[in-house]
Parts: structure tokens; sequence; C-alpha cells
């Protein structure tokens, strides 16, 4: 068992030592009972942590954690499920510390929440859960083993905490303009796009199980066609009398694409005639195409205005919880904290 603490010295701190020294003396309980014609100890509780003049015993947390172990010991065994019971009794040894502290600074600071705030809040939930009536809400909390009482005292809880980070996380993060754009300069290999191109094709169908004959009389059109190209007809114009394609009607254009949305046998005349050139006569099981390039992109980027609503909501998230993190080092530091429960192996830093 490792113990660490943080926080406070003088009398105050000798004085919530000792009442934490009667605290774990009166909370870590084992008896005897005989086995075998001896005598045995069977521990029935324990203190994980103590928080100023709290303190955290293993009971309550494996209380919290009863309907998770009860899933897990249906698919784990031996050290692979002791392994995840340790983990997650620390992961939630170590919130409610935090929660402990959040909840005594707002004490401190007087901030408070109000009944009609708590009353909205659970309309609001019962609304996203379309329930009409309270004794809806009470019911389905009955069948998770929860009291509607003890569910409110929760969400009291949980929204205290949020209004006091609010208040004096969140309210200090101020992202600028500068700074998104930035982000996005500095990280603009995450925010690439594949190559893709603008086309237009003139589209000649061969008919199902078709004469070696008929493939040839489509060919024929399609190189008249090409001639016609060649001496400068207009493409749309060609591919609206011409084509047998679904975009005939729009001159042809099939809009951007990018190397997955091609045929196979389109992909290198796409990526390869010049921007405003058109391929020669593209022979497919479909039948044959002309295309032409009206754009290409190699390199494309998302666009910044695109992007910048998102890359400000991502910096704003992690600025936050960094800020989150110091504050709660820092409310550590002005608090008596032990923690008597060894850190599992993936805890350890």
């Amino acid at each position: 068992m490792t113990l660490h603490s943080f926080g406070r010295t003088g009398t105050l701190l000798a004085n919530i030592r000792f009442l934490a020294g009667l605290f774990v003396t009166a909370l870590s309980v084992s008896v005897t009972v005989p086995a075998h014609g001896e005598e045995k100890p069977i521990l029935l509780d324990s203190v994980l942590a103590v928080v100023n003049h709290h303190v955290i015993t293993k009971s309550q947390i494996d209380r919290s954690l009863a309907p998770t172990f009860k899933k897990l010991h249906a698919q784990y065994r031996g050290s692979a499920y002791r392994e995840l019971v340790a983990s997650l009794e620390y992961k939630l040894m170590m919130k409610k510390i935090n929660e402990q502290l959040e909840m005594e600074e707002a004490d401190r600071t007087g901030l408070t929440l109000s009944d009609e705030e708590l009353d909205r809040t659970i309309d609001s939930i019962m609304q996203k859960n379309n329930f009409t009536a309270r004794w809806q809400l009470k019911q389905a909390l009955s069948e998770q083993g929860m009291s509607y009482h003890q569910y409110r005292e929760q969400l009291r809880k949980q929204m205290t905490i949020l209004k006091l980070i609010n208040t004096e996380v969140r309210s200090t993060v101020v992202i600028s303009q500068d700074e998104v754009r930035q982000y996005y300069l500095d990280h603009r290999e995450q925010f690439r796009l594949p190559p893709h191109v603008t086309l237009a094709d003139i589209f000649l169908k061969i008919p199902k199980d078709a004469t070696p004959a008929q493939i040839a009389a489509v060919r024929a059109k399609g190189e008249h066609i090409l001639r016609q190209i060649a001496r400068k007809d207009d493409f749309a114009i060609l591919a609206g009398s011409e084509s047998e394609g679904p975009n005939s009607d729009n001159g042809g254009n099939l809009g951007d694409l990018t190397k997955d949305q091609l045929l196979p046998e389109l992909i290198g005349p796409a990526f390869s005639v010049p921007v405003g050139g058109t391929s020669g006569l593209i022979q497919t099981d479909r039948g044959f195409y002309i295309i032409k390039v009206l754009n290409r992109e190699s390199h494309p980027y998302k666009r910044f205005r695109d992007l910048k609503a998102r890359i400000l909501d991502d910096l704003s998230k992690k600025t936050t919880r960094k800020r989150l993190l110091t504050w709660l080092e820092q409310l550590r530091g002005k608090s008596y904290v032990v923690i008597y429960m060894t850190p599992p192996s993936d805890e350890k830093t």
C-alpha cells in the first residue's frame, strides 16, 4: 500500500492528519473467524483516500462499480479480471477525489445550484428521453437500482461542478482567430484531400452481347466525334447531342471525382490529359468514353472557412483540459489529500 500526500502544513494539517488517522483506524475494519480451528482476519472495509475531512472507502467505490463488475465477471477471469477491477477502482477513486475537492471549492466560493435550475435540467432530460411525467423517470431509475432522490443529488453535484468549472476554468479560455488560422497552417497535412478532377464526358454505349461489327460501328461514331472536337466543335454541345450518358443534358459534366470514383480505364487519362484537353477514345466494358478535363487539383486541402469552427472547438477543448488539470493540481496543493491505494501498473507514470 502506497501513500501519496499533497497540501497544507502547520497546525491545521496536523489536526487533519490526526482526524484522518482516526478515520483510517475506524474504517479499516476486520474481524476474525474460525477456519479449521484457526482464527483468520477478514477485511470488511478499508480507506482508499482521505480528502481533508472526507474519506473514500473501498466499499463506496465497489458499490458504485458493482454493475460493471458483474458484466466484467461474465467475460474475464483470474488475473485479467483482477487487473481490470483494480484499474477501475483506482480511476473512480481519483475521480471522487477531484469531485470532493471541486465541491469543497464550490462551497468555499459560495457557488450554489438552485432547485429551479435543477428542475429545469431534469425537465430537459425527461424531454430528451420522451418522458412526460416524473413517475416515468422514477420508474426508469428504479430499474437501474437508483432512487429519484439519489439521482437528483447526483445530478446536483454534477451540475454544481460543471458550473464551477465554467466559472473557474472555461471562462478563462479565449482562442483568437489568429491562433485558429495558425493551427490550420501548421497542420495542413491533416486536412489534405485526395487528388480530384472535374470531368465532362461523351459516352457511347456498346449494346449487350454486341457483335464485333456493332462494336466497330460504335467505335466509328466515336472517332467521328473526335474529329469534330479536333476542329474545335464545342464539347458540351456534342455531349448534349451525341452522348448516351446520364449527364448529357448538362454538357456531360460529371463534377469533381477522386480516383476511387472513376472506372480504372479512366484514371490514367483523367490525371494525365492537360486541363482543358480531351482524351482519345477509351473503351470499357460499358462502352466508349471521351473525357474532357475541366479542372484538376493534385494537392488540394479543405478550405479554412469550412474548418475554422471545428478547429476553434478542438483548440478550446484541448486548452480547457490542460487548464482543468492545472487547476485541480492547485486545489490539491491547498488541501490535505492522502492516497492509500497502490496505483495499478497502467496508471503509473
